[in-house]
């Protein structure tokens, strides 16, 4: 079936909407106007602004003090974190953090952000936004992804979407707060959208990636949790939980590692694969082809061992290096490579040994010995001549954490902490009730936590050698995608 007829074929018969949508006009009446500062760097905050004024802490230097520096990371029993290591180069500080605007809710889920993602795309919630740049585009691989109104609402399964930005990733890491109005998503062609039928402020429905598998095999192989419910599913749509976890390009093409669940009714996350999109385009439905399997954590036989479920993924020279995790949220992160060349092709993976400094195929030891990841994200940013490490850590509790190496096998320096859930400057900057004002942009009680910490292709450096990273932060409640911004000290 043509993916162009997802929304009308998969959900004609639903008529309900979500109840916490509210609408908007054609105009965008009730958005957010949000304005950013290209010039803001340490001690400003730039936070979206309410037409009816300042958000909370607008203006405050959003630099936690106590964190400020490299914070030993210490266990349970009190014993310094044996992954930091002494780097030929020094190991940068933290100066300051800040949020730059909510990517597609503003107060609540529905309520539209300068993006205008549920009249644009009918699309109202959706989590991750993996950023790629393939040429001079960038695109971001979101997460499950919920409908605005009549496709894609709750007791199904959920698609994933893809965006991207009207702007490179050059004009991003000098002025970020394009992004608050310049994200747009792939959508369906506004004839075989089911959204403008049932309001007309509704341009098109976002079109979700689809999966081809390899020849002669089956994408039940590769999908066991596919869109939809059971009286329509879609077996080449990835369902909930089974979602990218890190992306990469090479040539014209970007390739991105999704992950896969058990079954329906156990979405626990057990192995990975590789999927190609051939000459991306901001134009037309994402089609993308499953290479091969690359890690299976409950299988018997696999070359990795079920280390890299969630996979971050960077190019460097002639290599491809995997970040890997392995059992979700819970685990050590551990480094392997393969060849470029042989890209194509299944299997040729090197497993790196942090004990011994050593390349092989046996399991080594990880190269960040903490077991509280699940979802990573690593860049080398040539501008600074270092390579960087973001995640949300949950070992203790939720903390986004950055690393800092000059090569890919380390040593890595101990975590910097740059968010913390336990921090109380964290909760009065950024908590809420059920709206989430300004700053606000998480309900902090109930479990409810941030994740998916994913670091944009470039990075910003200051005269003084200071630079500045920009990426984007999931929250569970309201479910949306922040732009954040880090800026730590130079050599």
């Amino acid at each position: 079936m043509n993916v162009l007829r997802q929304g009308r074929c998969a959900l004609a018969s639903i008529a309900c909407l979500l109840g916490c949508a509210r609408g908007v006009d054609a105009n965008g009446a009730g958005s957010m106007a949000t304005r950013v500062d290209a010039s803001a760097g340490a001690g400003d905050a730039g936070y979206p602004i309410n037409d009816s004024g300042p958000g909370p802490g607008l203006g405050d230097d959003a630099t936690f003090p106590e964190e400020a520096g490299v914070a030993a990371s210490v266990d349970a029993n009190g014993s310094a974190d044996a992954d930091a290591g002494d780097g030929a180069q020094s190991i940068p500080t933290l100066l300051s953090q800040q949020l730059v605007c909510k990517l597609i809710n503003d107060v609540a889920e529905g309520d539209p952000t300068a993006n205008q993602t549920p009249t644009l795309a009918n699309l109202v919630g959706t989590d991750l936004g993996i950023p790629v740049e393939v040429g001079s585009s960038l695109y971001f691989f979101f997460g499950d992804s919920h409908g605005y109104k009549a496709i894609w609402q709750p007791g199904q399964s959920f698609p994933d979407a893809v965006g991207y930005s009207l702007d490179s990733a050059t004009a991003l890491a000098a002025k970020p707060g394009l992004l608050c109005s310049d994200l747009r998503f792939l959508t369906l062609s506004p004839s075989t959208s089911l959204g403008p039928t049932i309001d007309p402020s509704i341009v098109a429905d976002f079109a979700a990636p689809a999966m081809s598998a390899p020849s002669g095999q089956s994408v039940s192989t590769y999908i066991h949790n596919p869109s939809g419910d059971s009286q329509s599913s879609f077996p080449y749509l990835p369902g909930t939980a089974e979602v990218p976890s890190g992306a990469f390009a090479y040539g014209s093409d970007a390739y991105v590692f999704y992950t896969t669940v058990d079954s329906p009714t156990d979405t626990t996350m057990e192995a990975s694969y590789l999927a190609r999109w051939s000459s991306p385009s901001t134009q037309g439905t994402p089609g993308l082809s499953v290479l091969y399997a690359v890690d299976d954590r409950l299988g018997t036989a696999s070359p990795l061992y079920g280390d890299f479920v969630n996979v971050a993924a960077e190019t460097s020279g002639s290599y491809l290096y995997l970040f890997g995790t392995g059992d979700f949220r819970k685990s050590p992160v551990r480094l392997a490579r393969k060849a470029l060349s042989s890209l194509a092709s299944a299997g040729g993976f090197e497993l790196y040994d942090a004990a011994s400094g050593t390349w092989g195929t046996s399991r080594g030891a990880p190269i960040i010995a903490t077991p509280g990841y699940g979802e990573t994200s690593v860049r080398f940013f040539s501008a600074s001549n270092r390579w960087m490490f973001l995640a949300a850590d949950f070992d203790m509790h939720s903390q986004v954490v950055a690393r800092f190496s000059d090569q890919p096998e380390g040593p890595w320096s101990a975590p910097i902490v740059i968010q913390d859930m336990a921090d109380p400057v964290f909760t009065s900057l950024y908590c809420c009730g059920q709206s989430c004002v300004g700053a606000q942009m998480l309900q902090c009680s109930g479990g409810n936590t941030f994740y998916g910490a994913y670091l944009l292709p470039e990075v910003a450096v200051q005269s003084d050698g200071s630079f500045t990273v920009d990426y984007t932060l999931s929250t569970g409640n309201p479910y949306d995608v922040a732009l954040m911004q880090a800026t730590f000290s130079g050599p």
